[in-house]
This record gives structure tokens, C-alpha cells and sequence, in this order.
């Protein structure tokens, strides 16, 4: 199976490789199975614990929420060397999103001429580029509207609750968080990493687990976001961590 994706990157399926004008990346086969499981899913949200089952546990492999994580990140990284980012939406404490536009080719429109080709190629540039600038724009827009989403949010106290002040940081959590969990999580080696973030600017903190998500959840992880806070106290450039 041969595809084409957003008209830039190849993906040969027998190969596990994508390629792009002269440059390629060879996936690994759970790698790659997760790149063909979102393609049979394009602009479908998938849930962790199914895409977990069906490109490891299907395979004889123990399911691992790690094991996940990294190879999203390989995917992403793979994309980005190509010229392509954000194809991977990640929905926190549910799944992931995969938002690209797919097409079938054929072998004789890989063997195309190299005049052919260079004239495809230049074409492909000049969308990639009007393409870039659309996306810019989409995601400035949207970038601002989560900003003040999670804002918003926290002033409202909408199932977030403030559990205390670190320095220069504010730490949230959702309002079914026991006690006894925001001390291990206040405690624990990837936090006592992170805390001196609090030494600098403002910034909030969001803690929050998957572990009641469902009774036969397998992951049992927990989640920490660190957002940047502005002189205006506006949340952004938010990055979710695992520990």
C-alpha cells in the first residue's frame, strides 16, 4: 500500500518508510502500524486504551501507555524531518487525532519522469507555502482561543479547584483529585524535577489522572500541564507531561 499524504510525503506500507523529496524514514513495525491505524482513521478521535490494544496487544505485545507515547513522538518527529507538523492532535486524558489528507497512488505515478516529478515538486511548494500561511493563521486563532479557554476555566473554578502556591507557581487540580494524590504527585521525582520552574516567571500548573476513566483502563497514568502566565494573567503555550 502506497499513499500519499497532504501531497508532500510518500508512505509505503511494505517498506514502512516515508519519504519526501529525496529524504526517507524507515518506521519501526509498532511505529508504523500506529501510522496505518491513523491513516484507517483520518480526522477520527482514537481512544488510548484501543489504539494501545490494536497495534501491540493484537500483536502479542504487553500494552504500555510508554510504549505509546513514544512512538507518537518518533511519528511527530519523522513528520517534522519532511516538512510536516501537527498532524497529531493529542485530546488530553482521552486519545489522539490524526488530521491529513490521504491519497491513493499508483506505481506508474511514481515512475514518472524526472521533468515531470521537478514540475510536481515546484507545484507542491508553492501550495506548501499558501498552506503554511492558512495554518499560521488557523493556529495563532486557535492558540488564543485555548489561552483563554484555560483562563477562563480557572477562574471559574469549573471542576478545577487551587491547591496551593509554589513560588512563582499556582497549581490547579480537578475537583476529584484527593488529597492523598496531589501529595504524591507535589512529591514525586518528576515534579521535584520540574519545581524550579517556579523560581522564575508566573506560570499555573494543571495535575489531573486518567485512573477513573474507565474499569478496565490499563494505563493508570498521571498528567501534569505547565502553562506560561502573562502580566495579563493569560494561560499559554501549555506542555503536557507524564510521570
Amino acid at each position: 500500500m502506497k499513499k500519499i499524504i497532504n501531497d508532500q510525503v510518500l508512505y509505503d506500507s511494505e517498506k514502512r518508510v516515508l519519504s519526501a523529496q529525496g529524504e526517507r524514514t524507515v518506521l519501526s513495525a509498532p511505529t508504523a502500524r500506529l501510522l496505518e491505524l491513523f491513516i484507517e482513521n483520518n480526522y477520527k478521535q482514537l481512544n488510548r486504551e484501543l489504539i494501545i490494544e490494536e497495534v501491540w496487544g493484537r500483536h502479542g505485545m504487553i500494552p504500555s501507555g510508554h510504549s505509546l507515547n513514544k512512538s507518537v513522538s518518533m511519528l511527530r518527529k519523522a513528520f517534522t524531518a519532511l516538512g510536516m507538523d501537527d498532524l497529531i492532535v493529542t485530546i488530553p486524558r482521552e486519545g489522539f487525532l490524526f488530521e491529513a489528507q490521504i491519497k491513493n497512488v499508483s506505481d506508474e505515478v511514481l515512475n514518472c519522469s524526472m521533468a515531470t516529478l521537478s514540475t510536481v515538486n515546484k507545484t507542491i511548494k508553492f501550495a506548501r507555502y499558501r498552506k503554511s500561511v492558512l495554518l499560521f493563521l488557523f493556529s495563532f486563532i486557535i492558540f488564543v482561543s485555548v489561552g483563554v479557554m484555560l483562563v477562563a476555566m480557572l477562574r471559574d473554578h469549573d471542576n478545577v479547584v487551587h491547591v496551593i502556591k509554589s513560588g512563582a507557581c499556582d497549581i490547579y487540580t480537578t475537583d476529584d483529585n484527593s488529597t492523598e494524590k496531589v501529595s504524591q504527585f507535589l512529591n514525586s521525582p518528576k515534579w521535584q524535577d520540574f519545581n524550579s520552574i517556579c523560581k522564575g516567571r508566573n506560570k499555573v500548573i494543571v495535575f489531573y489522572d486518567d485512573n477513573s476513566l474507565s474499569a478496565g483502563n490499563k494505563l493508570k497514568e498521571y498528567f501534569f500541564s505547565v502553562c506560561k502566565m502573562d502580566q495579563k494573567g493569560m494561560a499559554s503555550e501549555c506542555e503536557n507531561y507524564i510521570y
